[in-house]
């Protein structure tokens, strides 16, 4: 009797074991994460600095449709109503010294009553030079240097023909290939005093050399501004002419920066229409 019920205490035992449930803890496997790694600063660079001149690219040039002696080019109807072309003699004058040149005129231009008629010279290098050998070769240089991609002197830029005044400033220059040669345009005038820039004086000229070396291109043209006086008769914002004068480089570094932002379009005759004139020039001797 004792060892039934110890039996069956035993199989009590067993069977309470068996009812407890089991829980197994799974054994986790560390991962290994690489430390951070601290962030690059962000590298700054300063702008590219435009060191290049401006040069007109993908100007059109439309077939010549004006031809005067050696000179052929295409004007377009609204620079000009008609033509005038001349020989200009050959002049020893001190103040007018100048081989013999072509010279084309623009009839019916938009600007009339300017200080100078729209025209466009064509002068021979060699001869000129012959006359000037002092100034000429150096001019030649400087307009070689220039469309070769050399940057323009803050003063004066090379011109032909020779004035008895100076160059008052020059604002915006371009270089700009025409047919046969290269060349520079900008907008300037010429004064013997310190002059206002005004609507009367200011022109829009291109000096270029063919490629051969043998003639330099000159074109005059008047440009005018809404932004500028009529005339130089008086000094801007009503002082008198001595604190003007006084003042004169501030004024024309003034007057450069405005010029400079003006559209294209809002000069007259417009910029584009000028350009594609001078940039449609031929030379065949």
């Amino acid at each position: 009797m004792k060892r039934l019920v110890y039996f069956l205490a035993i199989l009590s035992i067993m069977m309470f074991a068996c009812a407890i449930p089991t829980t197994v803890t799974p054994t986790l496997t560390p991962v290994i994460t690489e430390p951070p790694t601290a962030a690059e600063p962000p590298i700054t660079t300063e702008p590219p600095t435009a060191t290049e001149p401006p040069t007109a690219t993908g100007t059109v040039v439309p077939v010549a449709n004006v031809t005067c002696h050696e000179l052929s080019l295409y004007v377009d109807p609204a620079l000009a109503s008609s033509t005038t072309c001349e020989i200009i003699p050959e002049s020893t004058m001190e103040m007018e010294l100048h081989p013999q040149y072509t010279q084309l005129t623009l009839q019916g231009y938009p600007l009339q009553d300017k200080f100078f008629p729209a025209t466009i010279s064509i002068f021979p290098v060699q001869r000129y030079i012959e006359m000037l050998p002092d100034f000429l070769p150096g001019r030649v240089a400087d307009l070689l240097a220039l469309t070769s991609g050399g940057l323009p002197s803050v003063s004066s830029l090379p011109f032909l023909p020779v004035f008895n005044a100076a160059q008052t400033f020059h604002a915006l220059y371009m270089t700009i290939p025409f047919v046969n040669g290269s060349g520079i345009r900008f907008l300037t005038l010429f004064a013997q005093y310190t002059a206002p820039v005004n609507n009367h004086d200011l022109f829009y000229t291109y000096q270029g050399l063919t490629t051969d070396g043998q003639y330099w291109v000159s074109a005059i043209l008047p440009i005018n501004h809404p932004i500028l006086p009529a005339n130089a008769d008086n000094p801007p914002g009503g002082v008198g002419w001595e604190q003007f004068s006084n003042n004169f480089t501030a004024y024309i570094a003034d007057m450069i920066a405005q010029l400079e932002v003006q559209p294209s379009d809002s000069y007259t005759p417009g910029l584009a229409a000028l350009d594609v004139l001078v940039a449609s020039i031929s030379i065949q001797p």
